[in-house]
């Protein structure tokens, strides 16, 4: 299978070479990108190696012919609108990133294949992090231990909380969020591992997916839905592990947990912690979920000696020696 290729192609040389440069870094980046100054140049390169998609700037368009392998194009604008429908466009003047992943959302929209089935040594392992207790550090030992798990996994962590806070304590520049990607997969569209690239952060080596906006949203997300995303995370993504920073806010809770290979439950040791735990654990006993007890871990996390160092301890487990 040939490999998956982007083309630039501006007149300012350095806008196209610094854009390669930096789509080129990422860790394990879907399309291997080329920058060129000139459409004759492009256009030699493309008879030999046909490109998947075309970043082209405006002032380009009018050398563009009709009969080349450019894949899909996308105009690099210098405005932020255009009138001219003929092609999709997206702002040049914005970071890289940004119009990467501008970019790649146009093109997962409007592929109609998918971008082939992810090669993996061993099925992609489900970290989930659970518990029935408020207030005792959940969120942060999750993201601990996708960072940990990160430095030899590929790893993603998916946050499932009524109110993550991510917006204010993880700025990103777009709306892309995990609504637009769940909303990509019920419309039975194909490209979903390019659409999964579009809305992609990193945290050091952890990728993460900006939590939805509102408890409304997640909610609307059905059991179903959930079994749909970790079943094309399985299929298209090279990811090895999943970090599920689960709530009960979530469609399918129960069966979530069911389908982790192991469970971290946080808690606390005062009376009210004790007492919820225990109503938690007889609820999985009533609902024939056992097993998930046994593949559980209870945790009490100590703020003081801080997060790394447990997460660290527990990473071994997922990450080898």
């Amino acid at each position: 299978m040939r490999e998956r290729q982007i083309a630039v192609c501006g007149r300012e040389a350095d806008y196209a070479k610094r854009f390669a440069k930096f789509a080129n870094s990422r860790r394990d980046a879907l399309f291997a990108v080329h920058g060129f100054s000139d459409c004759g140049e492009l256009m030699a390169y493309t008879k030999e190696h046909p490109v998947d998609m075309l970043l082209l700037s405006e002032e380009c368009l009018s050398e563009l012919p009709e009969d080349g392998n450019f894949g899909k194009v996308i105009l690099l604008s210098d405005a932020e609108y255009r009138e001219d429908g003929s092609y999709p466009a997206v702002c040049r003047y914005q970071s890289c990133s940004q119009v990467l992943r501008q970019a790649l959302a146009i093109y997962a929209e409007q592929t109609p294949k998918a971008l082939g089935v992810a090669l993996r040594t061993e099925r992609m392992k489900r970290i989930g992090i659970y518990s029935p207790v408020g207030r005792t550090g959940k969120t942060g030992f999750a993201l601990a231990l996708g960072k940990e798990v990160a430095k030899k996994k590929r790893t993603l962590y998916l946050n499932l909380e009524e109110y993550s806070g991510f917006a204010a304590l993880y700025p990103y520049e777009d709306g892309f969020t995990l609504s637009e990607l769940m909303y990509f997969l019920k419309q039975g569209k194909k490209a979903f591992a390019c659409r999964l690239e579009s809305v992609i952060r990193q945290m050091g080596n952890l990728d993460y997916i900006p939590p939805m906006r509102s408890p409304v949203e997640l909610r609307h997300i059905s059991l179903e839905d959930w079994e749909a995303l970790l079943e094309a995370l399985e299929r298209e993504s090279r990811y090895e592990v999943a970090v599920l920073d689960l709530s009960g806010a979530v469609n399918g809770l129960y069966e979530l947990l069911e389908w982790c290979d192991f469970v971290y439950t946080p808690t606390e040791e005062d009376e009210t912690a004790r007492a919820k735990l225990a109503q938690y654990e007889d609820t999985l006993h009533l609902l024939s979920l056992s097993p998930v007890l046994e593949r559980t871990k209870r945790l009490q996390l100590d703020r003081d000696l801080g997060l790394e160092l447990l997460a660290k301890a527990e990473g071994r487990r997922w990450s080898g020696p």
